[in-house]
């Protein structure tokens, strides 16, 4: 253009729109662009410009107290220039000090109500502040003002959204995509409303959309896996967050959604590798300390575990959740004395402390320490009397100190209580079999069976019971399989199904079904028993002798009887010398 003459405004527009080389191409003194004039207004035009180009290279330099001053310096030669006013908002925005943002904001909207970015920002602090009526209402001018404004229709549809008006918000959206079908930002925003509003798939249409157009971007691959997740596309999901993690490595969140997904898909190893890796850009945030001690528990990985539990109770020692897992660390890794400290540690308003309370009664029951392992669960029933699931296990407590009478007593009031508890019948039944009341049990288990058909333990133990027995066998067979159609891993029942062959006089796939079982349950004193009678059954006798004495050496509950057997092996002759 010929004109040469540029407002002091319009020439503060184009350094805050074009930067730095807008500040190089204009930053010459205010007289070489309106001539030779030295007018006061002229001068005065000078000093505001070159104030606000100090201001400008003060921001951009991270300097805000600096480019304030500067700012505030033109605002004395320019009076209330907008293009300033709004420049002195955007650095009491970086500063957090929005009140004062506002103000500045105020007064140039006052001095020119057609400004637009100064109206944009206003609407940004409103929301931020939550009046979202009147941020909202900023936003709808500045489109009026502004057609053209992609961001200001994402952010009136964000508002609408967070009102909980989620039509309205789609309509401002699909509006947007009328006119700029292009913009990955208004489909992704769409794919979120789409999302609240549960229609899953055309969601996922939009965020695909928008990646199709943007592939690196982050956020959209992070929705679009979420949205996976609920349409059970599980395998898709984790590709999408493996994605976004490759185009965002450091994001957190990312990192964090996918390592909750691999645990549900019980990818546990490779959980644990992705929280390691928050580990290392949260170090101290709790949560990820806990989700990572939680997963080396599963892991069997009980140092490390510990050790992440002791970092979170060192700056919170009153954690009693944190406390609770550290004493369950220590049961699994076997240091019975630390566990009991941790355990007793944990408060009585504690909401984990009938749990902790319950694992320190087993704890002192392994060490013999009968007396006080009842004592913790009287203590806890004193509280709930009527507590059923407290009278099943006190009544497995007495049961393991022998004291049959009262855990009859216990478990019978627990059956008069709850008569339709599964779990109070089998226990019952338990009992009466330490007792050697067969007749008793067959009838507790059959209770437990007709309440919970499913129920795979008591199918198991009923089963095995007429094995044991040498009785009703073809019935202990149909149970024993009941039991693996729901549990078909399950290392004990498979021993059950052995001993029904066993009983059948089918050794050889006994001894089958039994070295099945060992790979589930390495080095069960019982199943070693088992599998040295099946192979004595076929005349080998020194693997027989071998697996009783292995037995006997792993904690067989009747050391006596197996020893009886290898002594009978031994002395029929020279195979097992």
């Amino acid at each position: 253009m010929n004109k040469v003459d540029i407002s002091l405004g319009e020439r503060m527009r184009t350094i805050s729109a074009a930067g730095a080389l807008a500040l190089l191409l204009l930053a010459v003194p205010a007289a070489a662009l309106h001539g030779y004039g030295t007018s006061m207004n002229t001068q005065l035009e000078a000093r505001a410009y070159g104030h606000f180009l100090a201001g400008y290279l003060d921001y951009r330099e991270g300097d805000l107290d600096g480019a304030l001053e500067s700012y505030q310096k033109a605002l004395k030669y320019a009076g209330d220039e907008p293009e300033i006013l709004y420049e002195i908002a955007n650095v009491h925005v970086k500063k957090g000090r929005l009140t004062e943002a506002r103000a500045e904001l105020e007064k140039a909207l006052a001095a020119d109500d057609g400004h637009i970015r100064s109206r944009f920002l206003l609407g940004g602090i409103l929301a931020a502040s939550g009046e979202r009526e009147k941020a909202l209402a900023e936003y709808e001018r500045v489109v009026k003002d502004d057609p053209e404004n992609e961001e200001a229709y994402l952010h009136i549809a964000t508002l609408r959204a967070e009102r909980g008006e989620f039509p309205q918000a789609q309509e401002v959206l699909d509006g947007l995509i009328a006119r700029s079908p292009d913009s990955h930002l208004a489909h992704y925003y769409r794919g979120r409303i789409l999302a609240a509003r549960k229609k899953f798939d055309e969601a996922l249409a939009d965020y695909d959309k928008a990646l199709s157009m943007a592939p690196g971007f982050d956020a959209a691959l992070l929705e679009s896996g979420a949205v996976l997740e609920i349409l059970g596309r599980n395998a898709e999901a984790e590709e999408r967050y493996k994605s976004a993690l490759h185009a965002a490595p450091n994001n957190p969140l990312i990192r964090e959604r996918l390592g909750r997904l691999l645990i549900r898909e019980k990818k546990i190893d490779q959980a644990v590798g992705q929280y390691e890796e928050l580990k290392k850009f949260s170090a101290s945030n709790p949560d990820i300390r806990m989700r990572l001690g939680l997963l080396y528990l599963d892991r069997d990985r009980f140092d490390d575990a510990i050790d992440e539990f002791t970092f979170i109770l060192a700056t919170d020692p009153g954690n009693a959740e944190v406390r609770f897992f550290l004493g369950t660390a220590y049961e699994e890794k076997g240091a019975l004395k630390e566990a009991e400290e941790a355990f007793r540690k944990v408060p009585e308003n504690a909401a984990v402390h009938r749990e902790a309370m319950l694992h320190l009664s087993m704890l002192l029951a392994r060490q013999k320490k009968f007396e006080e392992s009842i004592a913790i669960v009287r203590k806890l029933r004193e509280k709930n009397p009527g507590d059923v699931d407290l009278m099943i296990f006190l009544a497995g407590q007495f049961e393991g100190a022998k004291r049959y009478d009262e855990a009859i007593a216990v478990i019978t009031e627990a059956t008069a209580k709850a008569p339709d508890n599964p779990g109070a019948w089998f226990s019952l039944g338990v009992v009466q079999d330490k007792l050697g009341k067969l007749d008793q049990v067959i009838a507790a288990m059959e209770k437990v069976i007709s309440l919970d058909p499913k129920h795979a333990t008591a199918l198991n133990y009923l089963g095995y019971t007429f094995a044991d027995r040498n009785i009703r066998l073809p019935e202990a067979e149909k149970l024993v399989l009941r039991a693996l159609e729901i549990r078909p891993d399950d290392g004990y029942f498979i021993d059950s199904l052995a001993w029904v062959h066993f009983r059948k006089g089918d050794y050889p796939r006994a001894e089958e079904e039994l070295r099945r079982a060992l790979k589930l349950v390495p080095d069960d004193p019982v199943v070693l028993e088992h599998l040295g009678d099946a192979v004595q059954a076929q005349g080998k006798e020194e693997e027989a002798a071998a697996l009783f004495e292995k037995a006997i050496s792993k904690g067989h509950e009747k050391p006596d009887e197996v020893r009886a057997k290898l002594h009978l092996l031994r002395k029929a002759g020279p195979a097992g010398k």
